[in-house]
């Protein structure tokens, strides 16, 4: 028996209440055998705080007693059977009103109140665990930094200003966003190339942004207008999360794929985000123009804006993982680079 992922991500508004601020996680028998579910529960909830950036990022952890933060949602009768192969959906729940819950940043650009428990199931073949994170937004447009959004994955970076501040370029003006930043762990990579056999993964891991039904895809290095659409962000209504927005894990819509082959030739990534359009409800700015990719030269207002960082993928204890880049992408001025985040997989910086 195991849960399906190591790790449940909720996010949600204080004060709002409708629709509850939710998030769900499959448990899993994988054995050949039915197993007696008999314990459910969430336990260990802390406040996690960023340590300093110019370095990997860190978290301390303060733990939090009183009324309970999350709770599972509608839980099943224990005791409870699951059979061989079935799964078991267990919907976590994060309290977003309350007296007992931490102060909201005095300073909107330090993110959200970043909150973690654990998950627990016990059942006749023994016990497993996840690691909850909760996301609490001051308000539904505001947003966590990307060092937040790095704890809840699972990764160990160091990624410059944006680590503590999703406001670093006060500025707003998209010219003065900041190229390739020393000291941290970014490197130099307009373009990729395929690493090995099999396919590339592009997988979305965090989006906080304006609401919008945004594609992103690849283009060959040679061929910048021959944009190849691998997946396309969702817009589903959902208070919580600015209609998915907003949130770590973030929906695709139908037909989205994970993987592409660019062939044995360097290709860039590209996102539209939907600036200069401005189809949906929040806008944009349309200086910033609707596209945004890792060659700096396409880029919009000036041609030589660096909307797209790229860091090679470290574990929790800061371990490189071979062949796999974070992506991070600032789609409009304030340097934030979290607006759009990927995890690219068999691929190397091309040289």
């Amino acid at each position: 028996m195991a849960f399906g992922a190591d790790r449940v991500v909720v996010t949600g508004v204080r004060a709002k209440t409708t629709p509850a601020a939710t998030s769900s996680i499959s448990l899993h028998n994988g054995g050949q055998a039915a197993v007696q579910v008999t314990a459910l529960a969430i336990g260990g909830i802390a406040q996690l705080t960023l340590g300093p950036s110019g370095v990997a990022v860190t978290a301390s952890s303060a733990p939090i007693g009183g009324t309970p933060l999350f709770q599972i949602v509608n839980p099943p009768s224990l005791p409870t059977t699951l059979g061989p192969g079935a799964d078991l959906a267990v919907t976590v729940q994060m309290m977003t009103t309350g007296a007992n819950l931490p102060a909201a940043p005095t300073n909107k650009d330090l993110g959200v109140t970043l909150l973690t428990a654990s998950l627990s199931a016990t059942a006749s073949s023994g016990s497993v665990q996840a690691t909850v994170y909760g996301f609490l937004l001051i308000q539904d447009n505001y947003e966590a930094t990307l060092g937040q959004i790095l704890i809840a994955l699972g990764y160990k970076l160091n990624v410059g200003q944006a680590q503590n501040n999703w406001n670093p370029n006060t500025s707003m003006m998209a010219a003065n966003l900041p190229g390739i930043e020393s000291g941290s762990d970014e490197v130099a990579a307009p373009h990729f190339v395929k690493a090995g056999t099999g396919n590339v993964t592009m997988t979305l891991v965090a989006r906080f942004s304006p609401a919008g039904v945004l594609p992103y895809g690849w283009y060959p290095a040679t061929s910048s207008t021959t944009l190849n659409t691998v997946g396309t962000m969702s817009m589903i209504a959902d208070a919580q999360t600015s209609d998915k927005a907003r949130m770590v894990y973030p929906p695709l819509q139908a037909g989205s794929s994970t993987t592409f082959d660019p062939g044995s030739a360097a290709f860039g990534i590209w996102v539209f985000s939907d600036q200069k359009t401005e189809k949906y409800a929040e806008g944009g700015n349309t200086i910033n123009g609707d596209y945004d990719y890792t060659q700096d030269a396409l880029n919009s207002p000036t041609g030589s804006v660096h909307r797209i960082k790229s860091y090679p993928l470290k574990d929790s204890s800061g371990a490189r993982i071979a062949q796999q880049y974070l992506v991070a992408v600032e789609e409009a001025g304030n340097g934030d680079y979290q607006d759009y985040v990927f995890v690219l997989g068999n691929v190397n910086a091309a040289p």
